[in-house]
């Protein structure tokens, strides 16, 4: 393809820019930024300021030119001949950063001119304490099989200071939205209940934390569920999707659904509450909220299990049970089991 010389131009900025030593100047630190954090109550993770990289959902983000000040970038995009877009709100000083900009940073600079560098320095004394407790952290994980899913009562074992240095860590480990200061004391407290009825639930933008049977689940809010009156229908040839999962039927080498059954065809409905079960060599038949109680399925995947019905009898709860029908109506034909697949954790 074509080269110009602004390609080679950016190359060549791209490579010193990335080579660029960190320890130079400000240490990329914006004193705005540093302030800003300050003045939200942030800890030491906040007030490090602006770091080079940082995990960012499932990728990371990074920042090659914080070491150059603006002034120097603008120097370049002239010299370079290059356009560039000021954003539109920059002059807003309803917004705090700018007012920040705008109206306290030049001030303190002129009392005090090595501000910048003086914020930089504890900003790389915050980034010191921070490695620290990252270290802390990952030592008090060592026996946490996944962050998911953490026994409150190992976690009632260390005091709360690294609790929460702890939870941090984990957290930002899912690649989730870290809490700030009162989200995390919510989750604090909700570790803190005892209540064996207990169903705590803690929400901050991007995460959601709920406490059941002594774990506490962290992970992302689940997608908008099927409506309660959601009819859909599966087949050999014929997988189902929806907002829970993907629905498969495959062959089984034991109990399974009857090639009749198939043939006839099964419908995917989701609970409206009062169903009744009888799993297949079950004694008895209860109430399928009963049957999922016991086997201990989180409570917000409850209403998220796919049922499969023939006709108006339920006859398959998700990959978790088929019904004691399964027995009567087998064949000489091939059978049929459900396969689950794409869906959150139950347990």
């Amino acid at each position: 393809f074509p080269v110009s010389d602004n390609f080679y131009g950016w190359a060549k900025a791209a490579y010193e820019l990335l080579a660029f030593p960190y320890a130079c100047g400000i240490f990329g630190r914006k004193l705005e930024t540093v302030m800003l954090r300050l003045l939200r109550g942030s800890g030491v993770r906040g007030l490090r300021g602006i770091t080079p990289y940082r995990r960012f959902g499932p990728g990371g983000l990074a920042r090659p030119m914080l070491a150059i000040s603006k002034d120097e970038i603008r120097r370049c995009a002239g010299l370079w001949k290059l356009n560039w877009i000021e954003d539109p709100s920059n002059p807003n000083l309803r917004f705090d950063r700018n007012y920040l900009r705008s109206e306290v940073i030049p001030p303190l600079q002129r009392r005090w001119p090595s501000a910048a560098v003086t914020v930089s320095r504890a900003a790389r004394q915050m980034t010191a304490a921070q490695e620290i407790l990252d270290e802390i952290a990952g030592s008090d994980s060592s026996e946490i099989e996944t962050p998911e899913r953490i026994s409150l009562n190992y976690l009632r074992e260390i005091p709360e200071p690294r609790r929460a240095n702890l939870l941090r860590f984990l957290i930002a480990e899912l690649g989730l939205n870290v809490p700030n200061a009162r989200q995390l004391q919510q989750l604090l407290a909700a570790i803190d209940v005892t209540r064996p009825d207990a169903q705590t639930q803690v929400q901050w933008p991007g995460v959601e934390a709920r406490v059941f049977r002594e774990h506490l689940y962290l992970f992302e809010p689940l997608v908008a569920a099927s409506a309660p009156d959601y009819v859909g229908r599966i087949g050999v040839d014929a997988p189902w999707e929806g907002p829970e999962g993907r629905l498969d039927l495959c062959p089984s080498e034991g109990a399974g659904f009857s090639q009749a059954w198939v043939e006839e065809g099964l419908s995917v409905r989701f609970r409206i509450g009062g169903e009744r079960f009888k799993p297949l060599d079950s004694a008895h038949s209860r109430t399928l909220k009963k049957w999922l109680q016991l086997a201990g399925v989180v409570p917000w995947m409850r209403a998220r299990i796919p049922l499969l019905y023939r006709e108006s009898r339920l006859v398959a709860v998700g990959d978790l049970w088929l019904s004691d029908e399964v027995r009567d109506a087998a064949g000489d034909g091939p059978a049929w089991r459900v396969a689950w697949s794409d869906h959150p954790p139950l347990e």
